[in-house]
């Protein structure tokens, strides 16, 4: 069916000719079904489907005009940007208008008050660039810098920079947003001019309406258009950038950044060495390595992979504990030394040995690399991540190695590694993160199945998930948590959208695919 003729002319008359389009060929870009983080999985297959056009505002008031539009005309709508997620960054509906955001890319670095305004547009890399020339620096998500800034702060924004720059909800300031019905809504005190600085006051703060708590809207609450994100000094050192495309990475100066991974007899000593390092408040980042994280930095090939790993076994993947630690010398080299000297204090207590590490950096601070992640098996999701105490994170991480076992395979081996777990804003909180991998080749129901199996897990002990909102049924997991926070949110959506217009069926998509997806019903229980 499409877009009405009508409705397509006056979205044309916003934007210019240039900047939409209903072309097959073009639409064909935008398809949803492809290779890569969660679109092999098959809430990516069945959920997934082609737009029914394209559109490519260049500012605020366009995006605003095509918001109204698509209300007037009840046509669904679905902000993306860099598209890193690309099961969620397309229609779940038809004649749906995606609404790439990717001309927005305004980028201002305000050095007095240390903070970047950007626009959805620009990605960290970009940002990190600008920023470090300043003397500053951002927290890049864990994946690499080749996301989309704005998306990333609203949706995740989870890094080992945690550790010492907090959480992005603590970075946001300033915010300029699209409601699903058209009206605009500036946060803080740019709610009164154009003063991006105090994200809180005096004007609304709604940092949690944005967010959704952890992983976000996707898109489901209108469209955010500028925001402001809070930088912080960084040391003065050019992070050089060596090697040939596709092989590179940054050279660190070790006169003021230095990585340290260290050997722990055990986990307890490891999860020990988190808090007694968190305590003495120094390090950038700390986080403890999967196995086969070791394993894939080692490999040049899948080959060569396949060839070391299936030298492990349980017991030795067991043995081998390793804690990686950044130091930076913020304010000299003497602080880096200081920091290097207390850190070797602590690790010889609790017997940690350092090993040789590399000074240089692949996805931290400006880096893209992240598709290396996939070498092993060809796919790979995170099933669950989550803020809770660094305790919390250990138990979960080992009852979802244990549950894990029963869908390996096809999933990948990895003898009950527990996940990776670090150390969140100077130890006061921890973060998890589980990961699978598996043959996006092959048959895949058996992935969809682990990933509700780990929500379920979550509800029977008690364990707190960041992925609420966005990768999990809210019929099974809304009445365990608040309680009943669906109904929460059903009502957010019904006052904020009463078209139902914002990428629907979101926040109920996976509720949606549990039911169309025949493999899901014999694990549905709820």
């Amino acid at each position: 069916m499409g877009i009405l003729k009508e409705a397509y002319k006056v979205l044309e008359d916003i934007v210019g000719p240039e900047y939409i389009s209903a072309d097959p060929v073009d639409i064909e870009a935008y398809r949803g079904n492809l290779d890569g983080y969660e679109s092999s999985m098959g809430y990516g297959k069945i959920m997934a489907k082609y737009p029914a056009a394209v559109i490519m505002p260049k500012t605020t008031e366009e995006v605003q005009k095509i918001v109204k539009t698509c209300n007037r005309y009840r046509i669904p709508f679905i902000p993306v940007s860099s598209m890193w997620l690309v099961a969620r960054a397309v229609p779940h509906v038809d004649n749906a208008l995606l609404v790439d955001l990717k001309r927005m890319d305004r980028l201002d670095v305000d050095e007095q008050e240390m903070f970047a305004i950007v626009e959805p547009g620009v990605i960290y890399s970009q940002l990190q660039e600008e920023a470090m020339r300043k003397g500053f620096y951002t927290t890049v998500p864990g994946g690499g810098a080749q996301v989309s800034v704005v998306a990333n702060m609203l949706n995740c924004g989870f890094s080992p920079l945690n550790y010492r720059n907090g959480l992005p909800s603590r970075r946001l300031l300033g915010v300029e947003w699209v409601f699903p019905d058209g009206e605009v809504l500036r946060t803080g005190s740019l709610a009164f001019g154009d003063d991006y600085f105090w994200g809180e006051g005096p004007g609304p703060e709604l940092r949690g309406l944005f967010r959704g708590g952890a992983p976000g809207w996707y898109g489901g609450l209108g469209v955010c258009t500028k925001m402001a994100v809070k930088l912080s000094p960084f040391q003065p050192e050019r992070l050089e950038p060596i090697g040939i495309s596709p092989d590179t990475t940054l050279q660190l100066p070790t006169q003021r950044m230095r990585w340290i991974n260290f050997t722990l007899p055990n986990r307890d000593a490891l999860v020990e060495a988190m808090y007694r390092v968190s305590e003495a408040e120094i390090g950038a980042a700390m986080t403890k390595v999967p196995m086969f994280f070791r394993v894939i930095a080692r490999s040049e090939s899948k080959e060569q992979f396949w060839e070391l790993w299936n030298k492990e076994t349980e017991e030795s993947a067991s043995a081998l504990h390793i804690l990686r630690i950044l130091l930076v010398g913020y304010t000299s080299e003497e602080q880096l030394d200081y920091e290097e000297r207390v850190l070797m204090d602590i690790m010889g207590e609790l017997g940690g040995e350092p090993r040789r590490t590399k000074a240089t950096d692949e996805s931290w601070f400006k880096n893209a690399d992240s598709a290396g992640m996939w070498v092993m098996t060809g796919g790979y999701v995170s099933i669950e991540y989550c803020h809770e105490t660094i305790e919390s994170a250990v138990k979960q991480g080992e009852d979802f190695a244990n549950m894990k076992q029963g869908f390996t395979p096809p999933l990948m081996v990895d003898f009950r590694d527990p996940g990776w777990f670090q150390s969140v804003e100077i130890g006061h909180s921890g973060y998890f993160e589980f990961l699978i991998y598996y043959d996006p080749d092959e048959n895949t129901d058996k992935v969809d199945q682990c990933y509700l199996e780990a929500a379920k897990l979550n509800v029977k002990k008690g364990y707190w998930s960041s992925f609420l909102l966005s990768s999990q049924p809210v019929g099974l997991t809304g009445p365990a948590y608040g309680p009943n926070y669906h109904l929460w949110v059903k009502k957010l959506k019904e006052i904020f959208d009463v078209n139902g217009v914002s990428n629907p069926p979101a926040p109920f998509d996976h509720d949606e695919f549990v039911e169309k997806a025949e493999w899901m019903q014999s694990v549905k229980n709820w």
